[in-house]
């Protein structure tokens, strides 16, 4: 058996569904997987539900990565898998540190993950379809180019959505530029496509960079999904959460433009892309180099992330194209755990 830290696992983060994943792996009945939850937060739902499970420090604090590697040892720990988008830089940065395997990608692709306007611009220099984006100062441009509606966002600084809106007019263009905050550096695009075009896709690589298979979901902006929906002059236009749900679908052309993308960006591991079809045009909305809020979702129709790249790393097991489902619906909700309080973490 093979102890398994996995960090961030409060109730609704990537984290969480990295545990649910390797729970109902097919490793985890034939006994390979002991996971060990672990937060720096001790209402967290993936601490109650792993065998053991500790605290740690913020991965902004000094002590994150002495206190990971006391887990290391106290554990005796055979891998680790970051379940948040901070620990994930963190760790990367420190992986020659760490005695065991990093279930991760290469640290040259998260700055992708971390600022919106660098994914910008490895898009254009790959020479793909990229959606023009606006400074705050050259709003009004935006405003002249592509009338509305158009997408307000931070570039850096925020997690899933946060910071996301619609903006169908000047009044309200006006009021997001009174209150956006410039330390994270917000962008104005253009609003392309419908929301019945928006993907969520998995790509998921070898740690030698050989790709194993594609996941496609098609997102249903609805319920935990939806963040805001508006319809003006007969046109609808909505922007979504991070917590995806829709279709698992078959769809060549998203496949190829996205294992085409993994390639040139030489991903290993795993790396989702989010983009919309706008037209004929595939156009990337963000590129995150770690794993999925989906995760869950897809390890329950047959595309495992967290214990493929596990048994590619302790095993060294190879893998090809994945018999998973399609042409299904994934509708999410939220779970939980009763926990008495004497039983709770303390720091």
């Amino acid at each position: 058996m093979k102890n398994i830290l996995v960090t961030g696992v409060g109730g609704r983060s990537v984290g969480s569904g990295i545990v649910h994943a390797l729970h109902r792996s097919a490793s985890a009945a034939k006994g390979q997987w002991n996971v060990i939850g672990a937060d720096a937060d001790p209402f967290s739902w993936g601490l109650y539900i792993t065998p053991q499970s500790l605290l740690l420090p913020l991965a902004s604090a000094p002590t994150y990565l002495s206190a990971v590697l006391q887990a290391v040892e106290k554990y005796d720990i055979h891998a680790i898998v970051p379940g948040t988008e901070i620990e994930t830089e963190t760790l990367i940065a420190h992986r020659a540190e760490l005695p065991v395997p990093l279930i991760a990608n290469d640290a040259t692709l998260i700055p992708l993950m971390m600022d919106k306007r660098a994914s910008e611009i490895k898009i254009k220099e790959l020479g793909l379809a990229c959606i023009p984006s606006y400074t705050l100062a050259r709003s009004a441009q935006s405003a002249r180019e592509f009338g509305f509606p158009l997408i307000a966002k931070p570039s850096v600084g925020t997690g899933g959505s946060r910071g996301l809106a619609l903006i169908f007019n000047q009044e309200e263009l006006d009021a997001y530029l009174e209150k956006a905050d410039p330390a994270t550096r917000p962008m104005i695009q253009p609003y392309l496509g419908t929301p019945d075009e928006e993907y969520t896709v998995g790509v998921l690589s070898h740690s030698d960079g050989q790709l194993i298979d594609t996941i496609i979901m098609r997102r249903k902006l609805m319920g935990l999904s939806l963040l805001q929906s508006r319809e003006s002059n007969g046109k609808r236009a909505a922007i979504s959460t991070g917590y995806s749900q829709g279709f698992f679908v078959k769809d060549e052309a998203v496949q190829s433009y996205c294992e085409n993308l993994a390639r040139m960006l030489g991903s290993r591991g795993p790396l989702n892309i989010q983009l919309r079809r706008h037209g004929d045009t595939l156009y990337v909305m963000e590129i995150h180099a770690r794993f999925s809020g989906t995760t869950p979702m897809r390890a329950d129709v047959g595309f495992n992330e967290p214990d493929l790249l596990l048994r590619d790393a302790l095993f060294g097991e190879r893998f090809g194209r994945l018999p998973m489902q399609t042409d299904v619906a994934v509708i999410r909700a939220f779970e939980h755990v009763v926990v008495p309080i004497s039983q709770m973490r303390t720091p």
